[in-house]
């Protein structure tokens, strides 16, 4: 695969990487000095502050007139418009996922204490009742707009919903165990994937959003390392983009050669996780052999997309 020239790459590490991962990185450090407790809360400022600072710019401002703060984006505005596209709502729909998964975890958590436990399956309920309510509305969100209305964008919602849902349960139970960091690094590795993917399908635009989120996630990922973190906070984040970008930004996309299948294998790259969720094998969460069977897992089918996606499509700067 050829690399990209380098104002590219210069021009990404400017815009994308360093602020996404600065801000991530520095964020969670910053609740982590609290204690380990802080660290779900702190992943989910972590990336929500991670996305704001790069998608930041001044460049739009006319100081001639009144400043707003509406012109401060970048990549998408802060607030969708009438019939806008709906990955105008990625940055929203996101949001909504971070604050509901973390307000439903400790609503979860309150629930366990006070619950008897031959009623454990309540606790369940009102943690998962709320996110598979924001699914739902937020994959609505996603599926928006006049070129997702045409006729074979009929299903898109349903699978936009399907996919956040599974990916949410998949990378929710190891991200809380003691492999948060590793958790949030494949995250970053499966958006980093993705970036390449969607320059494959022509989209050097759509390719910045998954940069963004691929080094927000590292940067978390670092310094949840460090302190040994919870980062099932950025979990939802995922759970909006990463479905988002494979499929909700297609009716937007210019016509390309990459098969449909490549972008499954990235979205639903977290269900890999699955079987780690077994209570035989969350117990050994650092063992370096599950250790190295989670990560080869996750790396599988990204493997496979950009293969496919080399086999069909030809990189723009090739």
């Amino acid at each position: 695969m050829t690399l990209p020239p380098p104002k590219l790459i210069l021009e990404s590490l400017q815009t994308d990487i360093l602020p996404a991962a600065g801000a991530g990185a520095l964020v969670m450090c910053a609740f982590l000095l609290l204690g380990r407790w802080a660290g779900a809360l702190g992943s989910a400022a972590a990336v929500v502050v991670a996305f704001l600072a790069a998608n930041f710019t001044l460049d739009k401002l006319d100081f001639e007139e009144e400043p707003t703060w509406a012109k401060t984006w970048r990549l998408v505005p802060w607030k969708p418009a009438e019939e806008a596209p709906g990955w105008h709502w990625l940055p929203r729909a996101g949001l909504l996922l971070v604050a509901v998964g973390v307000v439903s975890r400790w609503i979860g958590l309150l629930a366990a204490r006070k619950l008897p436990e031959r009623l454990w399956w309540g606790a369940n309920l009102l943690v998962w009742a709320p996110r598979v309510a924001a699914v739902v509305i937020a994959s609505g969100w996603l599926s928006s707009g006049k070129a997702a209305s045409a006729p074979e964008w009929a299903s898109l919602q349903y699978q936009l919903a399907a996919a956040m849902l599974a990916v949410w349960v998949a990378l929710d139970g190891v991200a809380r165990s003691d492999a948060g960091a590793e958790a949030a690094a494949y995250q970053g590795a499966i958006f980093f994937a993705g970036a390449t993917l969607i320059v494959y399908a022509h989209s050097k635009f759509f390719m910045d959003f998954a940069v963004i989120l691929s080094f927000a996630l590292f940067g978390i990922a670092a310094a949840a390392g460090i302190g040994r973190g919870d980062t099932s906070g950025a979990v939802p984040a995922t759970v909006a983009f990463l479905p988002g970008l494979m499929f909700a930004i297609q009716p937007s996309m210019e016509t390309h050669k990459v098969p449909p299948v490549a972008f499954w294998l990235v979205a639903l790259a977290p269900l890999m996780l699955l079987p780690f969720l077994v209570p035989a094998l969350w117990r050994r969460t650092n063992d370096v052999y599950v250790r190295a069977g989670r990560a080869a897992l996750v790396l599988a089918p990204l493997v496979a997309a950009l293969v496919l996606a080399a086999q069909n499509e030809t990189l723009a700067f090739e």
